[in-house]
């Protein structure tokens, strides 16, 4: 397993596929959908500066037995 930065949000956990400089990609000019399937990933974030693609690390409840 390659080993990838994981990021908190507000209590949910994400696992960080890529990162760009604000400036090397317009959200503007086109529709964010888009890049999600080219970057395989789920949720795209904007913050400090850089341009997060990311995947949820999803939560599994349960009860022991």
């Amino acid at each position: 397993m390659i080993n990838q930065e994981i990021i908190e949000i507000q209590g949910r956990m994400f696992q960080v596929k890529r990162k760009f400089p604000n400036h090397r990609i317009n959200l503007e000019k086109g529709d964010p959908s888009d890049l999600k399937i080219f970057f395989h990933c789920d949720t795209i974030f904007k913050a400090k500066g850089m341009i997060w693609f990311c995947n949820e690390i999803k939560t599994i409840k349960y009860e022991e037995s």
